[in-house]
This record gives C-alpha cells, structure tokens and sequence, in this order.
C-alpha cells in the first residue's frame, strides 16, 4: 500500500479542488489549461482519474424511498389532470420518483466532502477489508481459505500476511514458501511481495519460496508477472506461463530462468519433493530445511551435479544418506552439527 505522505495528500486536495471548481460557470480557458500542465505528471493525473471513477460509484447509489415522494406523485397527478406541463419537481416513472437531477446536483457537493476530507476518498480505496497474519512451525503446515475464494497453502517455519483492499489484492511472504491458487478477479489484481520482488496475477495457481539462498518462484497453471526488483519501475516485469520459473537473488534482483515441471510446483503439499535435474546445492537447501540442520556441498563442480529423485519430506534423512548411490559422493555427519557433502576420494 502507498504510504500517504503529506505531499501526496496534498495533491489528492489538489486534485479535489480542480475536479469541483471544473463545474463551476466561472471555470476559465487558463484555468483549463492550468489543469492540463498539472496533469501532465503521472502521478497527477492518475489521482485525477481515479475521481471520476468515485463520482461514477455515487451515481449508482439509489436513494431510499421518502414520505414526501407520495405528495410529490400526487402532484404529478394533479398536473396530469388539469393538463399542466410536466412539474419539475420531480418526474413519475411507475410507482417510483426519480431523484436523478437532484442527484446529479448534489454529486458535487458529496464528492467534495469526501474528497477534501484529509483525503478521505484516498483512505478508502486503500482502507483494508479483510486482513490476516499466518505463521506455521518447524514442521508444520496449514492451509488458509480467503473470502474471495483464493486459498494459500504455507509449507514449514513460513508467514504470510493477507490484506484485501477494494481494488486490490495484497500478500506478503514474510519467509517461508507458500502455494497460492487465486481466483480470478480483473478488478482486483492479486500481488505477493517478498523482500524487494514481486508477483502480480489476476487468477492463477504458483508458488513462491523465499527461503535463502535464492527466492524461487514456479508457476503451474494461467500467467505470472514477476517484478524482480519492484522498486526499479524502468526494468520490464517477467511474464511466466506453466511449466516455468524464475530463481532471484533477493540482495542484487538479478535473475535466471528455471525450468518448472508440473510434479515440481508445490509438491512438498502432498508431502514430497520432486526433483528433475536440480543442482545439488538447491537439494541440498531444501534438505536442510526439513531436516532443521545445516547440510553443507564441498566445491563448486558438486553443486552443480544434477540430481533426481523423491524426498518424503517426513524422513529427508533417508534420501540424504542415499545420496552416494545416485552420485559421486559421501555423506557425514559434521563434528559441529549438521551434515557435509563431499567429492569421493
């Protein structure tokens, strides 16, 4: 969310301020093109436009029915009778009264109330309806409903902090790596952010590990759109499709394509992680974090030995200790904790 900073309030006052006078009869030539110079920045006239869109969502608004709209009828119907123009009071239309010019008038008015208010109209469009904070254990995992119909699966010792907002949809992995399938929504796009990446989709199904070294994100099903380095607007955003992925550095923001195999894309949900050619250091990261123990690879040229196989996340030992079976390796137990990875020989 946009944080509302005193300059930026003041020009939601601003553009309040232009959006009333513009109706008014003494609404001048130069006073238009005063409004044009304003608007040529951006962010100016962002703020502008999203004014004609509150105005529009007042006009919907149907105004409940009044005592006095029987005596107003009535007066119609006396008109009628004594064929008498139209009154303009009002206008009858079946057993209803409609209130359009008065609305229309009064429009305005409301606008300016709510707009001018400390940037009231501001505060609503980013005023959060829904919110959630979730957080899972060492080795526990959880699955979360949201009320739009959008569910988020959290693997172990991950947090995930929710917000909905009317014309937006908010997450934050906080550490951790989570799954999410979301429901479509055009009018409120769907953002996970995690350090300075982001992942923006409007219905989708992916998942993002922001666990260290790299933060990797795989996409199963629809489109993704991956900021690298949300804070950079001048570097073009990611489009992924199923079947493939993006690794991060989340200090530098650079990143490499990877492939995402469907049996790889939140696999550890069912209890197992699948790997198809992955380097050792990556198999190595993820033993590591359901074994709760440092798992360290020797030298560069075994990091990067493809590896293939299945770990049931609930006995990642197992698949460690075999490791010299599908590889030129050995396995110990380090002196100080945890396990090392070394070259045969």
């Amino acid at each position: 969310m946009t944080k509302l900073t005193p300059e930026l309030a003041q020009r939601h006052q601003r553009a309040a301020d232009y959006f009333v006078r513009r109706r008014e009869c003494d609404w001048t030539g130069a006073d238009e093109r005063e409004l044009n110079a304003w608007l040529n920045d951006p962010v100016n006239r962002g703020i502008f436009e999203d004014l004609g869109r509150v105005e529009l969502d007042l006009q919907q608004i149907q105004r409940p029915r009044l005592a006095s709209d029987r005596s107003q009828q009535d007066t119609v119907a006396d008109g009628k009778r004594a064929g008498m123009k139209r009154p303009e009071v009002a206008v009858a239309r079946g057993s209803a009264v409609s209130w359009l010019p008065r609305r229309r008038a009064l429009v305005p008015a409301l606008l300016s109330g709510l707009l001018m208010a400390s940037g009231g109209w501001y505060w609503w469009g980013n005023h959060a309806t829904y919110a959630l904070h979730v957080t899972t254990g060492p080795a526990e995992t959880r699955e979360v409903d949201l009320p739009d119909g959008s569910r988020i699966a959290l693997n172990f010792s991950s947090s995930v902090r929710i917000r909905y907002y009317p014309r937006h949809r908010e997450t934050e992995l906080i550490a951790g790596e989570a799954f999410f399938r979301v429901a479509p929504d055009a009018g409120r796009p769907f953002t996970v952010d995690s350090g300075m990446s982001q992942v923006r989709v409007v219905g989708t199904a992916f998942n993002v590990r922001a666990a260290p070294p790299q933060l990797l994100v795989k996409v199963l099903e629809g489109k993704v759109e991956v900021r690298p380095d949300r804070t950079r607007e001048d570097r073009r955003a990611l489009q992924l499709t199923a079947g493939t992925g993006v690794s991060i550095d989340p200090a530098t923001g650079q990143h490499v394509a990877v492939a995402a195999p469907g049996s790889t894309v939140g696999d550890w949900r069912n209890g197992q992680l699948v790997f198809e050619q992955a380097p050792l250091a990556d198999v190595a990261a993820d033993l590591a974090r359901y074994l709760g123990e440092s798992v360290w690879v020797e030298g560069e040229r075994l990091r990067k030995l493809p590896v293939s196989g299945m770990v049931i996340t609930s006995t990642p030992e197992t698949f460690l200790r075999s490791l010299p079976d599908l590889l030129p390796v050995r396995v110990d137990k380090a002196a100080g904790g945890g396990w090392r990875i070394s070259p045969l020989g």
